[in-house]
């Protein structure tokens, strides 16, 4: 199944002559990948002192985070740390001490001149997936899944088959044991509720991050709340997190963004509107108001600074149902959490938790005006829900006060 899924690949961007012989050639690549993952298995040895990292996207997020700290830190006098990325030009001779590979090519195949890097390294960490196929792994490596965040939504088993596809599992603290332990289909043993290596950037001040948040602010009064919807549907249709007809919470009319706009202008707050990276544009008059301004990931890159350490300098966080609002407990600040859609996501995804609004400290905005009204509290320094965040931080989140430190010095890497 997986070459007829290669050759429409291939014939959808090389014609059929073209497709034929890329099938022909991936199934010898297949054939050759198996000879060279039997010969390695057989005859090379685990390297402890070898790391592999992986991250969607490229050198970014909690791979990034630990992979920095290491090399900031003096590990590379030990450890030989490599980062797969897909755009290796783009990569190489970044990084002091971290030496960018590409393991896999356009396909998702793994390369052979990569195989054994992949399978001899004696850690591997990832942010999604494991780079290798479970069937070519090696007795002695270690599997840390970094992993990506924990919020409210709920999924069924992503693998019910049981197949445990690392040896640890982070999660930010107790709360979310049991709810990852299921997603993962795993025992809780296997789940390390200790936080992210990126907490470290909650906990610091970047001086390009700050940088980028001054390029909004028009002065130093100015207040910036970073509003993140959830990812609900892909740019393409074909990955649907919810059944709900609202296209962006709470705000449906080009008026109301307007509304939105003299408001903030009139009380010197700056709202940057940050959509997940797979959620297709939104009919928002970005180049009719100057208060509410569009931010992404290109925005961070072009400044080269990564979104959790410009989270950190942010005054205020509006999600729904997303992990960034447990993580912004951190820095205990106001968020608030759009709920117009709640009963339909509700019955369609669902939730991890029977009702997660016991586990949401903040605003709970359901209409247009309460979102008004929050930002007014923004404006004017107010803030009720700080104990409760307090609170929840306690349920949620492990405390560390390097949490990069704590994932190393438990899994037995030491400088």
């Amino acid at each position: 199944m997986r070459l007829l899924e290669y050759y429409r690949k291939a014939y959808r961007k090389h014609g059929y002559i073209k497709g034929v012989m890329f099938l022909l050639v991936t199934i010898g690549h297949k054939v050759l990948e198996r000879c060279s993952v039997w010969y390695i298995k057989q005859f090379a040895h685990i390297d402890k002192s070898v790391i592999l990292f992986s991250s969607i996207p490229d050198y970014s997020d909690n791979a990034r985070a630990l992979a920095e700290y290491m090399v900031e830190n003096g590990y590379t006098k030990k450890f030989k740390l490599y980062f797969n990325v897909v755009d290796l030009a783009k990569y190489e001779n970044k990084v002091d001490g971290i030496t960018f590979v590409s393991c896999k090519n356009e396909f998702g195949s793994c390369k052979l001149t990569k195989l054994r890097l992949m399978i001899t390294a004696g850690y591997s960490m990832d942010t999604h997936a494991n780079l290798l196929p479970t069937r070519y792994w090696k007795s002695g490596q270690y599997r840390v899944r970094l992993w990506h965040g924990c919020g409210y939504k709920d999924r069924n088993s992503s693998d019910k088959v049981g197949v445990r596809r690392f040896d640890i599992a982070l999660v930010p603290g107790n709360l979310f044991v049991k709810t990852k332990a299921y997603y993962w289909n795993v025992a809780e043993k296997y789940i390390l509720p200790i936080g992210y290596p990126r907490y470290n950037w909650l906990k610091t001040r970047d001086s390009r991050a700050e940088q980028l948040l001054s390029s909004y602010k028009t002065d130093d009064k100015t207040k910036v709340v970073i509003w993140m919807p959830t990812f609900r549907n892909d740019k393409e249709g074909r990955l649907l997190d919810t059944a709900s007809i609202t296209q962006f919470p709470l705000v449906a009319e080009k008026s109301q963004w307007l509304d939105i706009d003299r408001l903030c202008k009139e009380k010197n707050v700056v709202l940057l509107v940050k959509l997940h990276r797979l959620q297709p544009e939104y009919d928002i008059p970005f180049e009719q108001i100057t208060n509410v301004i569009k931010i992404d990931n290109d925005s961070f890159e072009k400044a080269d600074v990564q979104m959790y350490k410009f989270l950190a300098l942010t005054d205020a966080l509006i999600s729904d149902y997303s992990s960034v609002a447990i993580d912004y407990l951190i820095v205990n600040r106001p968020i608030a959490f759009a709920l117009q859609d709640y009963e339909e996501y509700k019955h369609s995804r669902g939730f991890v938790f029977e009702d997660p609004r016991i586990y949401m400290p903040g605003h709970h905005l359901y209409h247009f005006d309460d979102l008004k009204n929050f930002l007014l509290d923004i404006s004017e320094g107010r803030d009720p829900y700080v104990e409760q965040r307090k609170q929840m931080f306690g349920k949620a989140i492990y405390y560390s006060d390097n949490y990069c430190k704590e994932l190393l010095d438990k899994i037995g890497i030491y400088k």
